[in-house]
């Protein structure tokens, strides 16, 4: 019988999502067991390689990231509402903090998706998934009158997918909140309702 694991997953993960955001996958393991509070010999026990525990870090990120997407939403009044807490909450945030690493899973995508099929599909899947919600919440503000009805819901989830993912993108780059604000008002203009 093996003996029981001497560390929380849950906190092991985060631990190493933080080096990874930081560090992308050439985060060292030391970087890695440093952070985690853990020895080699755990990483390896429970997770198997270096790729697995990124893989699994992504995994826990890009859930906890729709997570807390699918709740903005829920708590927003309205559909307009909830995009625009969504970017104002997602995206100025990012550009208010004094290390600008932009967002885990497009960093991840970028950085791999060209060669890491693993990461791709990862990244691929939680991007259907964001613009499933995304025409979801569009089509019910159209319902509601907030936005165009001339647009149609999944373009409309594609636009603001591709629009966040830029402002992610640019906030690494060191766009300042001001710019920020101005891009979510132009987007956000270009959905509004009669």
């Amino acid at each position: 019988m093996g003996r029981p694991r001497e560390f929380d997953i849950d906190e092991a993960l985060d631990a190493a999502i933080e080096v990874f955001w930081e560090h992308g996958y050439d985060a060292t393991c030391n970087d890695l067991l440093g952070a985690m509070g853990i020895q080699k010999g755990s990483l390896y026990k429970a997770f198997g390689s270096k790729h697995n525990l990124f893989m699994a870090a992504l995994d826990r990120y890009l859930s906890a990231s729709l997570d807390r997407i699918e709740g903005i939403f829920k708590e927003a009044p309205s559909p307009k509402a909830g995009l625009e807490n969504w970017l104002q909450h997602g995206v100025l945030d990012l550009c208010s903090r004094g290390v600008r690493r932009g967002c885990f899973g497009i960093n991840s995508a970028v950085e791999l998706g060209v060669h890491d099929e693993e990461v791709a599909q990862r990244f691929r899947r939680h991007i259907r998934d964001l613009k499933a919600l995304l025409g979801r919440v569009i089509a019910e503000g159209q319902e509601r009158g907030e936005f165009r009805l001339d647009i149609d819901p999944r373009a409309a989830a594609e636009f603001v997918f591709v629009v966040l993912a830029g402002l992610l993108t640019a906030s690494k780059g060191g766009m300042s909140r001001a710019e920020g604000q101005r891009v979510i008002a132009l987007a956000s203009s270009a959905l509004e309702g009669n």
